[in-house]
């Protein structure tokens, strides 16, 4: 994923309400109950190691628990397209150098030992996260081997927003998820639209509106669109926004698509010209419906011919998926 994304997230996590509703919501463990939001707090880690730094994405913050004992939740915010299958290594890495950060600032516990660290990895790929999740699932050795008990053990949880495209009622993360699972313009219009009518109103507004940069920077312009930023206040104001720009977007495709074909008519004749600029844009136009195309519909546009692609056109005005537009 792009660097915006990136920032994006760490912008939005970087509230301690969105890390709350996080936990509350996503982290089925027992001990969650008894951690005392109110003195959530971030961290300032600037650790590093030879050909290692933490990413500016990761964020860590500190918590108490109900008998006042300090947890470090450790956020690791993953947006490349496939799992990474060190990951494990890399957490146990990430936390030991965290810790050598926190024995050299003193900052330990009243009996002098390390605190507790939870690391998360909140994953936001399609591909299915099959790594291992403990590092010592990555040390070839038999589970009964005599050096497995010198090994190191390091686990991190693992939490993939694919698996929550409907979010879960009243979580402001399950609305962020909801909008990452979107494929098309219209799918997240309408999940502004749900969140504007059913979400907390107690939302404070500089989150709103890193909320609204995030959809408007990241986003909206992956699904092929363009928005202007400005600090709305509300998600109506989104809603409206959205609405107006999706039906601009349409036009804009579509005057595109005649001026590339004009141009192309030029070089290489009218009609292949013209022909080309229907392709371009029926691509265009498949992409803002369905999202990312795959190469077999890559395929059937190159080798079209000016029926297919009217017979197509209709089509997709109401195709449900992309198979029925090429049936």
């Amino acid at each position: 994923m792009p660097d915006t994304h990136d920032s994006g997230y760490h912008l939005l996590f970087s509230h301690p309400e969105m890390v709350e509703d996080l936990f509350k919501y996503f982290i089925t463990e027992p001990w969650v109950e008894r951690l005392d939001f109110s003195t959530l707090e971030s961290v300032n880690a600037k650790f590093h190691a030879d050909g290692l730094e933490r990413r500016e994405g990761d964020l860590i913050y500190r918590v108490r628990l109900d008998d006042g004992a300090e947890v470090y939740l450790y956020l690791l915010l993953e947006f490349q397209s496939q799992p990474d299958p060190w990951m494990a290594l890399r957490v146990m890495v990430y936390v030991g150098l965290f810790y050598q950060q926190l024995v050299r600032e003193q900052r330990l516990t009243a009996q002098g030992g390390l605190p507790p660290v939870f690391p998360l990895v909140l994953y936001n790929g399609e591909a299915t996260w099959k790594a291992a999740q403990d590092v010592k699932d990555l040390i070839a050795l038999p589970a009964h081997a005599p050096l497995r008990h010198y090994q190191p053990a390091m686990r991190y949880y693992l939490l993939e927003e694919s698996r929550y495209p409907e979010g879960k009622p009243g979580s402001l993360v399950g609305f962020l998820f909801q909008i990452e699972n979107c494929t098309r313009l219209e799918d997240i219009l309408a999940v502004i639209n749900q969140w504007s009518e059913h979400g907390r109103a107690n939302i404070p507004i500089s989150l709103r509106r890193a909320l609204g940069s995030w959809i408007g920077r990241v986003i909206v312009p992956r699904q092929g669109g363009k928005f202007e930023i400005n600090d709305f206040e509300n998600f109506s104001e989104y809603k409206a926004m959205l609405a107006t720009r999706v039906k601009q977007w349409e036009k804009e495709l579509i005057e595109q698509g005649v001026e590339q074909g004009i141009e192309q008519g030029i070089e290489k004749g009218i009609e292949k010209g013209i022909l080309a600029g229907e392709v371009k844009l029926l691509h265009k136009l498949l992409t803002l419906r369905f999202g990312p195309l795959p190469t077999w519909v890559d395929d059937k546009l190159a080798t079209a011919k000016a029926p297919d692609l009217e017979a197509w056109g209709v089509r997709m005005l109401e195709a449900k998926t992309l198979e029925q537009v090429f049936v």
